[in-house]
């Protein structure tokens, strides 16, 4: 190399060995800035930019910020420059006070290619300690399990939500939630949908508030009685603040009810047993489904993909007067079971007297039982409850955290106790509000002394919902699929996009009679973005899918036109054209799902001659 060259040949000779060398991402961008900028920028130093990295690198330090410098390229001393005037920007523009030039801010964003991770303060999550640990160890975010005095993305509480000190980020609580679905509540709001939509809502059993419905409660059971002289039911009664079975008994008489003091302090819901309930292994048991209550305005639900199976631990009969106080027959309460003899446990999903639900599905499947309307009867009921108590859930929100004043969002998880019927209909038992996240099991080593060991059953299915809660609630999600291409899963990569585009268009050529044009035809690239588009969006309806797809490309090719814009006006002043490709993306910090996704290749290349895998 000449010592005659100019700083513009210098550095465009740099970029043409960087981009036929493939170097890395961050080094091909970095040449494109000072290739760009060398033309135009004259009154710019080597030191003023080895000052502003100085500058930043402490404050992401303190930030907790996982940013790294770009590499710079190799040092070509230039001569010095005046420094700009008072001011102006080192590029000469105006510079207005809370705002600069787009060049300085533009170069600033390109310099700042990873997030930071999300902070989560767990100081006050208690039993869902363990299983948020490990969440947000696989999650490969940050943990504070003593709390922050900066605020923090997300706080997990383990039993409800009263700080007024917290004004921003997550909190896993919703105002209100506990009151709203103790049993008294649940069952009036649940009845007042009964009343309207009576079809609907049949997948919750008659029930009765005691002690102010009692004589209602007697009068109603006479006139079904009456009307239907073989009817001969069995009730359960359940005090309100009840929690793991406490205070639970069965009445086959409503004189059976225990009136005397107990109600007036401690009031409780009566209400039908199921007594045809589906058994396994001759063993009746519930369901623990985990749903995650996102937002109310707009309301979103989500369900995880699999729950527990709690069993009883005695064989079922129908309630008779001998069997009533059988308490490990008919209640299916994990905290009353486990201190039966006949309590199994398991280091299997599929045995024991608590299994993943996931099993109990497959078992029917293996019976020729329709497990998609099971799951479908099952997702409309939680809807359907979830509907019920959102009006009031509303008021409980907007009186703790009114709108325009500072204060976090709220997001819960709800665990729904569901029980099968013989013909596997659905019905609703109770929703928890603080369902139990533990992540072992009490083990009697000898009478009267217990240890607690770690239970595969509970670990397999709560730290998935926890993690995949805290995925669904990442406050840097839209930051990070915007900073990276997102195309695909790591499960599609560019040779696999190389062979979709090949055999579309080799199908679609050969029955196409005109083939004077090159690439796909019409037909064919719809074809290729369906099939995109199903595997980017899965979860959503065909028409979603396009849509979302459409929407992700147009925006990859906004920022690809702001920046060559960008590059073409920082290389008009001569000399050979500027580099018209846009910068590689930066590689994706921790991702979101399972594995590790490779970096972003380059989104404007063709699909033929990308050599990287989309992330």
């Amino acid at each position: 190399m000449q010592r005659g060259s100019s700083r513009r040949e210098l550095a465009a000779r740099w970029e043409e060995e960087a981009v036929a060398s493939d170097k890395a991402p961050a080094a091909a961008e970095q040449v494109l800035v000072d290739a760009g900028a060398a033309g135009e920028t004259e009154r710019e130093t080597a030191e003023e930019r080895c000052k502003d990295q100085a500058r930043a690198q402490p404050r992401a330090a303190e930030e907790g910020d996982a940013r790294v410098a770009p590499r710079p390229p190799p040092t070509l001393r230039p001569k010095p420059k005046p420094a700009p005037a008072r001011g102006l920007c080192p590029h000469g523009n105006p510079r207005s006070k809370g705002s600069s030039c787009k060049r300085c801010s533009g170069r600033r964003s390109d310099q700042s290619c990873t997030l930071r991770p999300v902070t989560v303060d767990s100081s006050k999550a208690r039993t869902s300690l363990d299983a948020l640990k490990i969440s947000i160890r696989q999650l490969k975010w940050k943990e504070f399990p003593f709390g922050r005095r900066s605020p923090c993305d997300i706080y997990w509480h383990g039993v409800s939500f009263h700080d007024n000190d917290i004004l921003s980020g997550q909190v896993n609580k919703f105002p209100g939630m506990t009151e709203m679905v103790r049993k008294i509540t649940l069952s009036r709001a649940v009845r007042i949908m009964q009343n309207l939509f009576p079809e609907e809502y049949n997948f919750y059993p008659r029930s009765w508030i005691l002690p102010d419905e009692f004589q209602l409660f007697v009068a109603q059971g006479r006139m079904v009685k009456d009307g239907d002289p073989s009817w001969k039911p069995t009730f359960i009664v359940k005090p309100d603040g009840g929690c793991q079975g406490d205070g639970i008994y069965l009445i086959k008489d409503p004189s059976d009810i225990r009136l005397a003091g107990i109600l007036q302090s401690r009031p409780a819901v009566v209400q039908e047993y199921i007594c045809k309930p589906l058994l396994i292994d001759k063993l009746k048991f519930d369901i623990r489904l985990y749903v995650l209550l996102k937002s109310l305005d707009p309301l979103e639900i989500y369900i995880a993909k699999d729950g527990l199976s709690r069993f009883c631990t005695e064989p079922y009969q129908e309630p008779n007067p001998k069997n009533l106080h059988h308490v490990f027959m008919h209640l299916t309460n994990y905290s009353l079971n486990i201190h039966s003899s006949n309590f199994v446990h398991s280091d299997s999903t599929s045995t024991g007297s608590k299994r993943t639900f996931s099993s109990i599905l497959c078992r029917l499947s293996s019976k020729g039982v329709d497990i998609k309307k099971v799951w479908s009867d099952i997702i409309s009921l939680v809807i359907k409850t979830v509907i019920a108590l959102t009006p009031e859930l509303k008021v409980f929100y907007q009186s703790d955290i009114p709108v325009g004043r500072p204060g976090p969002t709220c997001f819960q998880i709800l665990g729904f106790d569901i029980l099968l019927m013989k013909n596997l209909k659905p019905m609703l038992l109770e929703v928890n509000a603080n369902p139990s996240m533990r992540i072992e099991h009490e083990q009697e080593l000898s009478p009267g002394v217990f240890e607690n060991v770690p239970s595969l059953v509970d670990e397999e299915v709560k730290v998935a919902v926890i993690r995949d809660t805290l995925r669904l609630m990442d406050p840097l999600k839209k930051k990070r699929e915007n900073q990276n291409c997102k195309l695909s899963s790591s499960s599609l990569s560019m040779a696999s996009v190389d062979i979709l585009y090949i055999d579309i268009t080799r199908r679609w050529n050969s029955v196409t009679l005109d083939q004077r044009d090159s690439g796909m035809c019409l037909q064919a690239f719809t074809e290729a973005c369906f099939y995109l588009a199903q595997r980017k969006f899965k979860m959503l309806p065909l028409h979603e899918q396009v849509a979302s797809l459409i929407d992700l490309c147009e925006h990859h090719l906004s920022v690809l036109d702001e920046r060559r814009l960008m590059c073409g006006r920082s290389g008009t002043s001569g000399g050979r054209a500027p580099y018209s490709g846009p910068p590689q993306e930066a590689a994706p910090s921790a991702p979101l799902a399972e594995g590790n996704p490779p970096p972003c290749a380059n989104s404007a290349h063709k699909l033929s001659h990308s050599r990287h895998t989309l992330s």
